[in-house]
This record gives C-alpha cells, structure tokens and sequence, in this order.
C-alpha cells in the first residue's frame, strides 16, 4: 500500500523539517498517487531505532536458546520503536554460543515486530580480568578455528564481535574479520593504551559499552578509554540510562566524537521490561537497583542495563541534545557503522522504518517495512 503522512515533523537527511513523508510499499518513496493518507500535524518522525547490543526484554533473551524467544524479544521491541536489533549471544560455551546463533538464524524471516539485522557476539575472545557478568568459562584466547565456526554457524548474519585487543593472535582473528565483513569491537578488555593503538591499527575499530568493562582514562595511562577518545578511527557504543555513564559524559562523548562515531545502545538484559515470573539475567537471578539489574541479593554486583532505545532517545533530548543528534546516535549511525545501507534514515529507497511520536515524545506508532507494527495512525 502507498501512504502519505502528511504534515509532520520528521528527521530527514540530518535535519528536523516539516514534511510529507511518502512510503511506496516497503520504503520511502515519492509523493505520488497515495491511496492512504495520515495527518501528521503536532507529530514527530524519526528513523526507526537501531539497536545493535541487547541480550533480552520481556523476559525472553538470547539466553533462551530457542527460536520462540528471539520472536518474542522482536515482537517486544516493536512496543520501544525498534525496527532492527542484533540479537546479543554472552560468552558462554562454545556449545552455548554455536546454540544460540542456531536459534536466532531459525527466528530470521518470521519476526512480527523489530527486524533481526545480524548478531552481536559478546567474546569470546576478552580478557579474564574484564569478565563483567558473561560466563568465564567460556573465555578462550583468539583461536581461528573457533572463530570461523562461529561465522559458519551464524551466517551471514554475524555482524559483530567483542573482542580484547591485547590477547595473543587477535590480529589473524582481525584479519578474518576483515574478509569476512564482521565489525571487530574492543571490550571486555584490559587493554594498555599502547595495546588499544595496535588493535585500531589492525582494524578493531569500535568499541563495547564505552567506559564499562574497560582499561580506563588516567593522564599517564589512557587505556582503552583513552585511545577511542582521542582518535578520529575510532567509534563506540555507548549505555545512555545515566547509569552505566554518567548523562553529561554521554553528551560530551557524543559532542566530541561527532554523532558519526557514537551509537547509543541498551545492553537490556532478559527482565526489561518483564511482567511477570522471576527475574532471571544469563541464569544467574537478579533484581532491580537503581535503575540497573543486579544480582538479587548483592546489590553491588551489577548484571546490566534495564534500558529501552526508546527511553535512551528521550534522554538523550532531555538532557539538552537536539533531537536530530538523538535520532543520529539511536538509528542512522548505527546502520552506518554496520553497513545497513538500506535503513537508518528518511530518504527516498531506504527501508520505511519509522517511529512516530507526539509532542512528549510518547510512541504513536512504529513502522517496520513500510506496516505498521504497533500503534495506531488514527
């Protein structure tokens, strides 16, 4: 069906401008001949939201292990304006890992809500001192074998991997990466600043949740921290709930990269978002505090992140960026980074991913392929 939105305030091509927006079927298209049409007036559009690193909402995560909960996290992440998400496998086994990527390939195609783009794998190849809530015994040192089964297993859909720059052998894993099309991200790591360089120099690029489970910042030892600041090469995730990273370092990492080399993530674990049944994140049992999931008990032991992309987005406008930069950092950015070239943006031939909003920035609908997913028009 050809619809016309009319009169709306959208995102498009950088800039917040009032328009009509066209879609030709599945994507933006040229003002022509529409048999549908909707009023947008007092309305927001912005590309649909991108998330690039979640393990779970809803109660159903990579974890899973099946096909069912992938669908279900798809169908839960149209409710938070997602469109696209790469499904998020922690550091596990290798049977675990090779298991889950089994689920998620099994998922692709059948998703009623936010599209599987790829797979983010979280490791295994990371530092034993950087572990943060995956599974140790899973970690292993960079091993070719090991990765090409992963890529064998995953498909084309293995888009990203965690990875610590300083372990023996990461530079043939990066040249495989490389062959392969997958992005290389530090993380996990414990990383010298000299050890960060040499891995920018053989290609790992992006970078894992900037600032948590990383060497950090000092003004004799930069670490890891340092090295994705300071060099134009390289870009990174980064967790907006103010939790994880402080909000005004969120808005001075996006100032001074640039909004081309920041991508807003959640790192969402299993019980975002959950109703009902116990809170569980990778097996391990946890619960609310603070705004973070920990483990139910020991407050101090921080599991992960209970973020949305769409409460990402409106932090980030509530606490001071203009709305075109939010849409940047949670959409077209990260299709950029990833080469998604067919979404991301408002633009004639591009996938019509969308998310509407009203003036409080509350979700009217969300769009995914040009159907509307969730929500209402009227």
């Amino acid at each position: 069906m050809n619809t016309l939105i009319k009169n709306i305030d959208a995102v498009v091509c950088g800039r917040l401008v009032r328009t009509d927006i066209a879609i030709n079927g599945n994507v933006f298209g040229i003002a022509d001949g529409h048999t549908e049409t909707i009023d947008g007036t007092g309305l927001l559009a912005v590309p649909g939201f991108i998330d690039t690193h979640i393990h779970g909402i809803g109660g159903r995560g990579t974890e899973d292990g099946t096909e069912e909960a992938i669908l279900a996290m798809s169908d839960a992440l149209k409710e938070e304006g997602v469109t696209s998400f790469f499904p998020t496998i922690y550091t596990d086994t290798m049977e675990r890992i090779l298991s889950d990527e089994r689920a998620i390939r099994s998922a692709k195609g059948k998703e009623k809500g936010a599209s599987i783009a790829g797979i983010h794998i979280e490791g295994p190849f990371i530092s034993p001192n950087r572990i943060g809530a995956q599974n140790p015994a899973g970690r292993l040192d960079p091993d070719e074998a090991v990765f090409m089964r992963m890529l064998e297993e995953g498909g084309s859909l293995v888009k990203a991997m965690t990875c610590a720059p300083e372990l023996p052998g990461i530079e043939r894993i990066a040249a495989k990466a490389a062959e392969n099309g997958v992005v290389l991200l530090m993380g996990h790591t414990d990383a010298t600043y000299e050890e960060a360089m040499h891995g920018m120099d053989i290609g790992i690029r992006h970078a894992t949740h900037l600032f948590n489970a990383m060497s950090g910042f000092s003004h004799r030892k930069p670490g890891v921290v340092g090295c994705v600041m300071m060099h134009s090469a390289m870009s990174t995730e980064i967790i907006a709930d103010g939790k994880h990273v402080n909000s005004d370092i969120v808005k001075y990492i996006i100032e001074a990269k640039g909004t081309d080399r920041v991508a807003v993530i959640t790192d969402s674990l299993r019980p975002t978002m959950q109703k009902t049944g116990e809170l569980t994140a990778n097996g391990v049992p946890v619960e609310m505090g603070d705004g973070l999931w920990v483990t139910k008990g020991r407050p101090e032991l921080i599991q992960g992140s209970s973020l949305t992309m769409h409460s990402a987005f409106t932090n980030l406008v509530h606490w001071g960026l203009p709305i075109e930069t939010a849409s940047a950092v949670t959409s077209t950015t990260p299709a950029s980074i990833y080469s998604l070239s067919d979404r991301g943006e408002i633009a004639p031939g591009k996938r019509a991913d969308l998310v509407v909003m009203d003036r409080s920035l509350g979700i009217k609908f969300t769009m995914v392929n040009g159907e509307i997913v969730c929500g209402t028009a009227n």
